[in-house]
């Protein structure tokens, strides 16, 4: 916002603060200065080599865009992320693309974005610096479209078309397939992506992160993939149902991995799990790789259960930041709270569906001071009171008011366990989203009991298992 659109209470504030009103030296001159100071800072180019307009009001359209981009960032922009921008068309595709012929663009995001056709993606082809492009959801993106792109941008390294359904020919990707670092292809059901990975073996050493559709897959391309991308650091596999343990065993060789979501492997048994997570740490440490996971989605893996947890939480995960066991309906209290237990960086813990856990599998997110959100849907036997508590008890801290717990009358585990989290917490942090058996965001129930009453329920679980 520009000085000239401050609300008129903050300008007459700032002009008091400069001086009186007949001080033209005090009052008037140094306002000027202000203003021009705040104008040519605005333009400064490290302010505009990434922009990112993707929360920007839908009202805006693409020639105020063309306006700011000529004016501001022409020849400075590194990355621009438009994603789900609906003012942005072909028309301003094709603008930013004369604009920005010859760079220094890299990055480019126009996911989602309802009124760019795929045709029009061609234009690209002008920005020779770009690196990473992403059209997910692009729904007219075609065969032909993406080919005649690739084949004129030989920087491209990272590409994301998920789910645009109509591309079906693997060729495509075959362009500078020695480059790649990054492909997002999960969501294209009608690409043939066996042929893909055939005949990509030897040639995706660069690889890096990788995403598919494995619905059509057999379990000997799922194998395929330590070979192919040796050097894969995340992996995304939806419906990887033909996944078996000599697949998960070969996935295991894969020193490198941070991040791994493998959907609906039903196949694999909870000790194939458990030797996964064994053996890819010793690769770890014969690679000298440090053991960094980041990311783990096994939702509807239904034979993950306690071992497997036991197996990953025999190190501490300082970098688990989100972990998936929805539907995993054999994991049990013991085998969630030993994973809790290892991750104290947790941000997102999803076990919706797992039916077995009670309030006791929960009591180490007392403990996790980051945690944003947790899904508790369709978990029959986790309790309300439990979820009650972890939503007052991050709220605030005790005696705030509101949704806070009280900051009197509360007993010892639950004052020591509400000390020892804000002494890591700040107010500052992104609020903690429960979901309940109901799929309802606690904060938006209004049924709450009250906070003495739960504070009763959670003591008793504390003293238990020792959280004070």
């Amino acid at each position: 916002m520009t000085i000239g659109a401050w609300p008129d209470g903050v300008q007459l504030t700032l002009l008091r603060h400069l001086g009186g009103p007949r001080q033209v030296q005090g009052y008037l001159h140094p306002y000027r200065l202000l203003c021009r100071s705040c104008a040519e800072a605005s333009l400064s180019p490290a302010l505009w080599r990434d922009i990112d307009l993707s929360c920007i009001d839908q009202s805006f359209e693409g020639g105020a865009l063309l306006g700011l981009i000529s004016r501001c960032a022409k020849g400075v922009v590194e990355r621009l992320i438009l994603r789900g921008v609906e003012g942005v068309n072909d028309s301003t595709l094709e603008g930013l693309a004369e604009m920005l012929a010859g760079g220094p663009l890299k990055t480019l995001d126009v996911g989602n974005c309802p009124n760019i056709s795929g045709e029009t993606l061609v234009a690209l082809r002008s920005i020779s610096t770009l690196e990473d492009l992403s059209v997910e959801c692009m729904f007219s993106l075609g065969d032909e479209n993406l080919a005649a792109l690739l084949a004129t941008c030989p920087q491209l390294m990272r590409l994301d078309v998920r789910f645009c359904e109509f591309l079906s020919d693997p060729a495509a990707f075959l362009h500078n397939r020695c480059r790649w670092k990054s492909l997002q292809l999960d969501g294209c059901f009608r690409l043939d992506v066996a042929s893909l990975i055939e005949e990509s073996v030897g040639v995706w050493h660069n690889l890096e992160d990788l995403s598919l559709d494995g619905e059509e897959l057999e379990g000997h391309h799922l194998a395929l993939i330590a070979k192919l991308c040796p050097n894969l650091k995340r992996l995304a596999i939806s419906f990887a149902r033909e996944l078996d343990h000599e697949g998960l065993e070969s996935l295991s060789y894969l020193s490198c991995l941070e991040a791994v979501t493998l959907k609906k492997a039903t196949k694999p048994a909870d000790l194939n799990w458990a030797a996964f997570f064994t053996e890819q740490r010793s690769r770890r440490l014969l690679t000298e790789a440090a053991p960094t996971w980041r990311l783990l989605n096994f939702a509807e893996c239904e034979l993950f259960a306690d071992g497997a947890a036991a197996a990953l939480a025999a190190v501490p995960l300082p970098a688990l930041l989100d972990v998936d066991l929805s539907w995993c309906w054999h994991l049990t209290d013991a085998g969630l709270r030993s994973l809790l237990e290892a991750a104290p960086c947790l941000q997102r813990v999803k076990l919706a569906g797992v039916k077995g856990l009670t309030a006791a599998g929960l009591v180490p997110c007392c403990k996790l001071s980051k945690l944003e959100e947790l899904d508790c849907t369709a978990c029959n036997s986790i309790a309300d009171g439990i979820l009650e508590f972890l939503h007052r008890l991050f709220a605030a801290p005790p005696g705030s008011g509101g949704e806070a717990l009280p900051g009197e009358h509360l007993p010892p585990y639950v004052v020591q366990a509400a000390s020892d989290l804000w002494c890591r917490r700040s107010k500052c942090d992104v609020r903690l989203q429960i979901k309940n058996y109901y799929a309802e965001y606690l904060q938006d129930w209004a049924r709450l009991r009250d906070p003495h009453e739960v504070c009763v329920e959670a003591e008793s679980l504390l003293s238990l298992f020792g959280v004070k």
